[in-house]
């Protein structure tokens, strides 16, 4: 009799989820999806159904140029907060015995810290007369300030690396953190160095965090658009500053409509091709 009722009581409490979701994501997306059919006349959004949005974007090389440079410098920085998050994590989790819940608050600190705050402090750093410049100058190093350090791609890699990192340390550190140590001790018993274990035991079993921290860190890189305007200048333009120009000041939606389904194509094969890495913990022992 209860098994009865727990079933309409399950299906209520899924309303305020379903209902959200659908008003804050499948209803948006599916007008956006809508108006990418759209034409603009004049200053207006036309209603009339045509392909010359998608069309425009296959034919014209300038825009998938645009995205193959925007995907590429995703993926350097998506490889650079992993080169820089999984250690910290290894260190965190296997190698601190005291104090380590601080050290994890400190490290997932940045994302406490407001966004812009953080593009900021980074224009701070890198510019002319910022820390970095200043530094050098002072012991005499260089005579003139490093222009290379802001206002291109450089720039747009070192800070999205930075706010990348903690969305790679978080699933790296839970996946290290669920490793039993018995394995380990087992691996250590049967004549395994420390090198050995962690290729045939800790990297495979941290493999899923490793992979959802990788997606993470390229769809935030490869969608952003606000850190290459303030510090990628002429040299810095993105998919997503494309994005953001045809709703902005150029007052064509249908074609940033159109823009942004493709890259969100892009996004869901990317996490498709990558689900059953994400979502498999210790599987891969078993090959």
């Amino acid at each position: 009799m209860g098994e009865r009722f727990s079933a309409p009581r399950a299906l209520l409490r899924g309303i305020p989820i379903t209902v959200w979701m659908l008003c804050l994501v499948a209803v948006p997306l599916g007008y956006t999806f809508l108006i990418s059919f759209f034409q603009v006349e004049g200053l207006q959004i036309a209603a009339k159904f045509t392909l010359k949005n998608y069309r425009l974007f296959f034919t014209d090389p300038m825009y998938s140029g645009i995205l193959l440079k925007s995907m590429l410098l995703a993926l350097a920085i998506a490889l650079l907060a992993i080169l820089a998050g999984y250690p910290l994590a290894y260190m965190l989790s296997f190698r601190v015995r005291r104090g380590k819940q601080a050290l994890f608050m400190l490290s997932i600190i940045p994302l406490w810290v407001s966004y812009l705050v953080r593009i900021i402090a980074w224009r701070t750093i890198l510019g002319n007369k910022g820390v970095i410049n200043s530094a050098l100058t002072s012991l005499g190093l260089i005579q003139e300030p490093l222009s290379f350090l802001l206002y291109n791609r450089f720039a747009i890699a070192v800070t999205l690396t930075y706010i990348c990192i903690p969305f790679v340390f978080i699933p790296v550190y839970t996946s290290l953190e669920k490793i039993p140590r018995n394995i380990m001790e087992a691996s250590s018993d049967l004549g395994a160095g420390e090198l050995r274990t962690f290729f045939n035991v800790v990297l495979p079993l941290s493999l899923p965090g490793l992979v959802t921290g990788f997606i993470f860190a390229f769809i935030i890189a490869l969608g952003d658009y606000i850190i290459p305007q303030q510090l990628g200048g002429t040299q810095g333009i993105m998919f997503g500053n494309l994005i953001w120009s045809q709703f902005g000041f150029a007052f064509n939606w249908p074609f940033g409509a159109a823009l942004s389904f493709i890259l969100l194509a892009i996004s869901v094969t990317i996490l498709g091709l990558t689900s059953r890495f994400g979502s498999t913990e210790g599987g891969f022992l078993s090959e």
